[in-house]
């Protein structure tokens, strides 16, 4: 842990559930007005999934990616964000954005904070993580989405398949008549 890091996570760590809850915040708005709401309100993780794993998620990523914390969830916390809205109608660019807004959060909280310790290098090492953590986010939303593709190609081609053996003719070779225990599972990995 360099000097920089203790920085970091000295400065962060009063402000940790100001800043996380502000970020958060700052993921919500990003969905539409109704939803946002709901995601909010709702505390039943059977009926608000979505909801909850982005408040969990969103405090494994903070936690382990800025306060250095069970480092090791970061990957899985990402990943389960990114394929909630790899799934959704988000652009690429709006699907990472929350990354984003968590420099954002940070510098919000911490400008209305008495300056305890150098800021500018806890600053400079907030933008280095979220920066990396944003490239992660967008190579797992690419990963995401061509699987998605994938999934909906096959499910074309058994479509396909299906209407051909209706109508007594032939499926070509190569084509998959049936395969809706790999599509399922894959289905399921991409939704979860």
């Amino acid at each position: 842990m360099t000097a920089h890091d203790l920085v970091l996570r000295d400065v962060l760590q009063p402000h940790r559930s100001e800043a996380l809850d502000r970020w958060r915040g700052f993921v919500l708005d990003s969905y539409p007005e109704e939803a946002a709401r709901f995601f909010r309100k709702e505390k039943d993780r059977f009926k608000n999934p979505v909801g909850q794993s982005i408040h969990r998620a969103t405090e494994t990523l903070f936690d382990g990616a800025l306060l250095e914390r069970n480092a090791e969830g970061v990957p899985e916390a990402l990943e389960s964000l990114v394929r909630i809205r790899a799934v959704q109608d988000f652009s690429p660019s709006e699907a990472v954005a929350f990354v984003f807004l968590l420099k954002r959060a940070v510098r919000e909280v911490l400008a209305g904070a008495p300056e305890e310790r150098p800021l500018e290098a806890a600053l400079s090492e907030l933008d280095a993580r979220v920066d990396a953590l944003a490239l992660a986010a967008f190579e797992t939303y690419t990963r995401c989405r061509e699987e998605l593709f994938e999934i909906r190609l096959r499910s074309s081609h058994r479509r396909v398949a299906v209407l051909l053996e209706r109508y007594g003719r032939e499926v070509p070779e190569g084509e998959p008549a049936d395969n809706k225990e790999e599509t399922d599972g894959r289905m399921k990995g991409v939704q979860e």
